[in-house]
């Protein structure tokens, strides 16, 4: 079996969930000025209306938009306490099987839900229900786009899984990202 186009094809969903992983992080930056802000001015006695929404807003993005390259790296909650000592083809087996049957339907629902929570905040202009009332269509329009990309790099997952049982080659590990210390 020509495996050529899965090398093509997930390195471009690979490199587009490192950008948005890598670019949305610095929403922390933001966050963290924001919050030390409104530390600061209360200290005087002139809290903001505005600083919580700020930092929760900065904090949703990023926790939705990382996703995706948090996959890419392999470092969601995984319960491998028993499938790390089985063989690597068993493993893929029941990566690509919890993928197919579990993960990307759930997220197909899940896009087409969030689509559809996106467009009711458009329609209806909303706006957040705290005392500032930002509008929260822009703020909600993330959750699409995020699970858009969690949806991609799912199916590039797959395909690492395809191309490690052809193979023998384990294509799924990734060292690009932040590791743990232990």
């Amino acid at each position: 079996m020509n495996l050529g186009w899965i090398d093509r094809v997930t390195p471009a969903i690979d490199a587009a969930s490192t950008l948005a992983g890598k670019l949305i992080a610095w929403l922390i930056v933001p966050m963290f000025c924001v919050l030390f802000f409104e530390v600061m001015i209360r200290k005087i006695g002139r809290p903001t209306l505005w600083a919580n929404d700020i930092a929760t807003m900065c904090y949703g993005a990023h926790f939705f938009l990382a996703a995706a390259w948090t996959l890419k790296i392999q470092k969601h909650i995984r319960t491998d306490f028993f499938s790390k000592d089985w063989s690597l083809r068993t493993q893929v087996w029941m990566d690509l099987a919890q993928y197919i049957l579990l993960f990307l339907p759930g997220m197909v629902i899940f896009t087409w839900a969030s689509w559809q929570f996106a467009a009711e905040s458009w329609e209806l202009r909303e706006a957040l229900m705290t005392t500032w009332r930002p509008p929260a269509y822009w703020y909600k329009s993330i959750i699409p786009l995020a699970s858009i990309l969690i949806m991609l790099q799912g199916v590039a997952e797959v395909l690492k899984c395809i191309k490690t049982l052809q193979t023998g080659v384990d294509y799924r590990a990734n060292q690009e990202g932040p590791s743990e210390l232990t």
